[in-house]
């Protein structure tokens, strides 16, 4: 009878082990299949940008990070958006904030690009990698980046006496039992531990529970990446485990209640455990002292976070360019006033029309009426100077440079809360490329339309000392203008372009080229006509621009 209850015993915990394994393999199954599925497009879910920017790196060097005035100009967070394809929110924060920030480092770059290759050849290492870095796509995992950079709250200036405290309910138990007056004090000591202590530590202390459960996926995420043998500083991480260990004890005294679903009566001893846990402020110590053990650790937190979200940064990028046939890998070259594109596009345009530009010695002054491609062209630009040197792909079928430092000013808007008008929002932002120019860096200075808000004679002079100012040395400038004033005036400096349209059967058609040298046609009458304005208005307007071009046709400059 004896063996028959043995032998049904041990069926059943097979039977619970089979199923738990099938269980475990159809959602790696579904996971995968998903993964397969999805891992080349662009998500369709939004993302957070506030959560984002909660990770900074501890220490940056050979960067530099665009500024405000850059993000709105390219439309960054659109841009972020297209380029992302990591599975984890730590992969999401680890690209994004290396997206905002161009390297001048190739060999940092060339260990991201080599990293994407790796995945790109061994797709089943890379698969069993993003079902490993699934685990980390949930909500909570933003909260582990604000471990590196959020200051932990200090003790209370009352924390010693909560030892005190423990150790009155100690002697108080002791001595209850000897003298059953004083269980009064002690249920008094336990339910002012249990209740008010541990209201104040869960109020003040334990928003960092997200933190630090996610923080312990984490760890064990790296741990399993190690072992997928994946070439990439996983001597770095191997010599952490013994600090992971000292952090994983202490945090699975905080979390030994896991079980979000705990109704049944196996949760009972669990629940002893933690009012145990309350009444002698067990938590309370437990979080002070490993706020401190990461206080002292924040550089090793930094560099699993670094080394998880940097893999899955690679195999986004490995996605990118696998779903994108018109990228190519930049070649840097040594500093000097030259870039070289061939048929450049802009990433967020379906069938953008690609543009190719030699810079020589000079810089580029475009010219060219609304609509018909300038201010895309810009973007063009200054996006793939910013993707070379931050994810090494680039759209284009060539893209030649040396390592830029990335400023502009493209999308000005006046300021109704502070009073500011569009020219004097103008001038701060051109303001910040002059200060710029002073550095020792080679900058890339891109600009729409500059002194748009003020009027034609002081438009022109101003723009012109200005960008005479930007193109000193090896700065090299791309600036549209309407005035072919200005154009006139770099003519020495900046070597000429323009983007232009064609008028036919009353339409306007545009063909988004780059060509060489100024603008010879204008349409912008024309285009009133079309819009049936009254022939008052056209005859007085073609007679005035007659007398201010004379000798020359109604459609030329």
């Amino acid at each position: 009878m004896q063996i028959v209850s043995i032998l049904i015993t041990l069926a059943i915990l097979c039977l619970i082990a089979v199923f738990f394994f099938s269980n475990t393999k159809n959602k790696k199954d579904k996971i995968l299949a998903k993964i397969k599925e999805d891992w080349k497009d662009v998500k369709t879910d939004g993302i957070n940008i506030e959560k984002l920017e909660w990770y900074m790196p501890i220490s940056v060097k050979d960067v530099h990070e665009i500024n405000e005035q850059t993000i709105s100009d390219i439309d960054f967070h659109q841009l972020f958006a297209f380029i992302d394809r990591t599975i984890s929110k730590i992969g999401q924060q680890f690209l994004f904030q290396k997206l905002k920030s161009p390297e001048k480092n190739i060999a940092r770059l060339k260990d991201l690009d080599d990293r994407a290759v790796f995945f790109n050849d061994n797709a089943g290492i890379r698969e069993n990698v993003q079902v490993v870095l699934s685990n980390l796509n949930h909500d909570d995992a933003y909260t582990i980046a604000l471990l590196i950079n959020q200051r932990f709250p200090s003790k209370p200036s009352w924390y010693n006496w909560l030892i005190v405290d423990v150790v009155v309910l100690i002697l108080a138990i002791v001595i209850g039992f000897l003298n059953p007056n004083f269980f009064l004090l002690t249920l008094f000591i336990m339910v002012y531990n249990a209740t008010y202590l541990n209201y104040w530590n869960k109020k003040h202390i334990l928003v960092f529970t997200k933190s630090l459960s996610q923080l312990n996926v984490l760890i064990n995420i790296s741990k399993k990446l190690v072992k997928e043998k994946i070439p990439f500083d996983n001597d770095l991480i191997t010599k952490k485990i013994p600090v992971f260990k000292q952090l994983q004890r202490k945090i699975a005294i905080l979390f030994i209640n896991n079980n979000k679903n705990g109704a049944d009566i196996s949760q009972i001893p669990i629940y002893l455990f933690e009012m145990i846990k309350g009444i002698f402020l067990v938590d309370i110590f437990t979080i002070f002292n490993l706020l401190k053990s990461l206080e002292n650790n924040r550089e090793t937190i930094s560099d699993v976070f670094e080394y998880v979200g940097s893999i899955d940064m690679a195999i986004s990028l490995t996605a990118l360019r696998s779903n994108s046939t018109d990228t190519c890998k930049p070649t840097f070259t040594a500093d000097g006033k030259k870039l070289s594109v061939k048929n450049i596009v802009h990433p967020l345009i379906k069938n953008c029309e690609p543009n190719s530009i030699e810079v020589a010695d000079k810089s580029v002054l475009i010219t060219g009426s609304n609509m018909s491609g300038k201010t895309t062209f810009l973007r063009t630009i200054a996006i793939n100077a910013l993707l070379a040197q931050t994810i090494f792909t680039v759209f284009a079928e060539q893209y030649e440079a040396p390592f830029l430092t990335l400023y502009s000013s493209i999308r000005i808007d006046d300021d109704l809360f502070t009073s500011k008008s569009y020219y004097l929002e103008e001038v701060t932002a051109m303001g910040n490329l002059v200060a710029a120019a002073k550095g020792e860096d080679q900058h890339l200075f891109v600009m729409d339309e500059v002194f748009k808000g003020t009027n034609t004679v002081e438009r022109i002079a101003a723009a012109k000392a200005i960008l005479t100012y930007l193109n000193r040395e090896k700065n090299i400038v791309f600036v549209s203008t309407h005035d072919i004033e200005l154009a006139d005036l770099l003519v020495n400096e900046f070597d000429l372009y323009h983007f232009t349209e064609t008028i036919a059967e009353e339409q306007l058609i545009f063909d988004h080229k780059l060509k060489q040298g100024s603008l010879k046609t204008k349409n912008a009458i024309r285009i009133l006509q079309m819009h049936n304005y009254p022939a008052q208005i056209i005859d007085e307007a073609f007679a005035i621009s007659r007398s201010l071009s004379p000798g020359k046709p109604d459609d030329v400059v």
